[in-house]
Formats: C-alpha cells, sequence, structure tokens
C-alpha cells in the first residue's frame, strides 16, 4: 500500500476524554490521592485500554470509569489536553480534530462544562504552541446526562477556543 508521505496527516475523530495516557492517570491519581484500582501502568492498562475483541459496547464505554477519575481540576484537563496534542505530533498528524464532552468530563468533580471547556482549549493551545500540529475542539453534548446539565440553550461546546 502506497502512503503518499507530502499530503498532510489528519485526523477527525480523536475522543479527547477516552484517550488518556495511563502514566498520567497513576501520576494524577497519586497527586490528588484518588484511589485507583492498581497502581502500575500494566496493571491500569485492563481498566483504561481496550485489549483484543471488546464483547459489547457498555464494555468499551466502562473503560472511561477509569479515565474520568482523573478530570480533577483544570490543571488536569489542561495537562490531557495538551499531552493529546504531544501525542499527535508524536504519531505524525498535522492536524486533529479533538471531541469532548465538557459535561461528561465534568461530572466526576462537579466542574462546570463551559470551565471544563476553557481548560480544554487553555491545554491545545499550549500545545500547539510547542508541537507542529493544528487542532480544533469539537465540545459535544451528553444528552443522557440531562439537558440542563449537557449545556442546552448556552452550549459551551457553541465557544471557539481563540485559535484552536
Amino acid at each position: 500500500m502506497y502512503i503518499a508521505r507530502d499530503i498532510p496527516l489528519v485526523e477527525l475523530h480523536r475522543h479527547l476524554d477516552g484517550n488518556v495516557r495511563l502514566e498520567t492517570v497513576l501520576e494524577l491519581g497519586r497527586a490528588h490521592g484518588v484511589k485507583l484500582p492498581a497502581n502500575t501502568v500494566e496493571g491500569l492498562r485492563p481498566y483504561g485500554q481496550v485489549q483484543g475483541v471488546t464483547p459489547s459496547l457498555m464494555d468499551f464505554i466502562a473503560k472511561f470509569d477509569l479515565l474520568k477519575l482523573v478530570f480533577i481540576d483544570d490543571d488536569a484537563i489542561a495537562r490531557i489536553a495538551e499531552e493529546n496534542i504531544e501525542d499527535a505530533a508524536r504519531e505524525g498528524i498535522d492536524y486533529i480534530e479533538l471531541r469532548c464532552s465538557p459535561a461528561f468530563m465534568g461530572l466526576q468533580y462537579g466542574l462546570e462544562p463551559q470551565r471544563v471547556l476553557a481548560a480544554v482549549c487553555r491545554g491545545v493551545q499550549a500545545g500547539m504552541k510547542r508541537w507542529p500540529v493544528r487542532a480544533n475542539v469539537i465540545g459535544i453534548m451528553s444528552r443522557h446526562l440531562g439537558e440542563e446539565r449537557a449545556g442546552s440553550g448556552d452550549c459551551p461546546a457553541s465557544r471557539r477556543c481563540g485559535g484552536a
């Protein structure tokens, strides 16, 4: 198979809230006293990464349970967003669209969706300054969390990240 090297590599559908380094989960968990199901990256792997065939959609979604434990505060969320830009750069990606649900990401610790989105934007902007990757953030509404929590009306997902 021929892959053109002179055409920019793009990724149009990466879920930020499902793409957290296990090393980061471990570091943030330890720093904030979060009880994790294991104390090593390898021990966390079955809880946070799909390995092999997943029996059902719900088994796949269950992997988010570990990751949402570390959406602790603005700095943690910004770090995760910036690391996504770094990871994209290391993968050779020139442009990426990061999708996230600010309502879902803030649910565990009671963070408002607008605050979560601002932290995501801060991290993406920092990553774009450090790495040769262009990015956009697409905020999605998690309807299963209810109309009020999902952000209907004044939807935070409709705000731009100021260049991101």
